[in-house]
């Protein structure tokens, strides 16, 4: 699918109707609106952006009373200096003395805790950038919420904070939690509102009153023009991207070999958050093989 800026822009002025049968012709590859569940990145994010929803979730991962949600900031880009690596958040919200951020993992690879270590450490350069004194860092929970396993261990969640290894009741007291989510492991969670909600995201079976009311606010979510316009315009650009980037690879692969090129533009989609389904559509492998050649990538990157 080849759209060129003006196409775009034409694009974004159709009525709804007119642009889902602009993306069957041009045969924009993605989930139909009716089938995302709460763990798809663009449903997950326009949920948490309400506030009930935001404080309700934190509320039940983290068994605590969250005070008012201030603000969620969702898709949140944090990149400190030009040439940093920078990230894009799911979820970054805020209850005036405690900060949260919130993602959805549906892949699992062994960088997950240097990922996991990475954002923590550009959450609070976040905050000592905008004039605040080292005293002055709140309590912080980066939470990932995890669609299989990342430890292997059965557990529902793995919650990490730094202790002294000399002696393991002493602990740094550095304000913050890093909590895995495992929802793969729900059935064997004691707390009656996290199993919910953790077998809410692996399954999709609402069996409390909170994830019944995510249900509904999940088709009623989905119902929205201005929802599915923004979901299917995304798309079309994640697949425009893609697509240009095979055609350089093509060229590129050339001289240097099909192989290395493809590998190089699976690794570039992947650092721009494209979802794994798309670029393996886009590049002709299948999910697992796209998935091999990321954890490949970033284990040569963690050894250099």
């Amino acid at each position: 699918m080849e759209v060129k800026l003006r196409s775009l822009l034409e694009l974004e002025r159709l009525e709804t109707a007119e642009l889902e049968r602009e993306c069957r012709r041009l045969r924009v590859r993605f989930k139909p609106v009716e089938e995302l569940t709460f763990a798809d990145d663009f449903l997950f994010g326009a949920l948490m952006y309400r506030r009930e929803v935001c404080k309700g979730v934190i509320e039940r991962l983290l068994g605590i009373r969250a005070g008012k949600i201030t603000y969620p900031e969702l898709q949140k880009v944090i990149s400190p200096f030009y040439d940093s690596k920078g990230i894009r958040l799911d979820v970054l919200a805020r209850d005036g003395k405690t900060l949260y951020n919130i993602e959805m993992q549906t892949v699992a690879h062994a960088s997950l805790p240097l990922r996991m270590r990475y954002y923590q450490g550009l959450l609070d350069m976040d905050l000592l950038m905008k004039g605040q004194d080292y005293g002055d860092l709140c309590q912080g929970y980066v939470i990932f919420i995890c669609r299989a396993d990342p430890f292997d261990r059965r557990l529902p969640a793995y919650t990490f904070e730094s202790v002294c290894l000399e002696d393991a009741t002493l602990k740094l007291g550095d304000k913050s939690q890093k909590i895995f989510y495992n929802v793969s492991a729900w059935e064997s969670d004691s707390d009656g509102e996290r199993r919910s909600l953790l077998r809410y995201i692996d399954s999709g079976n609402a069996t409390s009153a909170f994830t019944r009311r995510l249900e509904e606010l999940s088709k009623e979510v989905k119902g929205s023009n201005k929802f599915r316009r923004q979901y299917m315009m995304q798309n079309i650009y994640i697949n425009d991207a893609i697509y240009h980037g095979r055609e350089m690879g093509r060229a590129e692969g050339i001289a240097t070999g099909m192989e290395q090129a493809t590998r190089r533009n699976i690794l570039g989609a992947y650092e721009k958050n494209i979802p794994v389904g798309v670029i393996a559509s886009f590049v002709g492998k299948t999910e697992a093989e796209v998935q091999e050649i990321i954890r490949q990538g970033q284990a040569e990157a963690s050894s250099r």
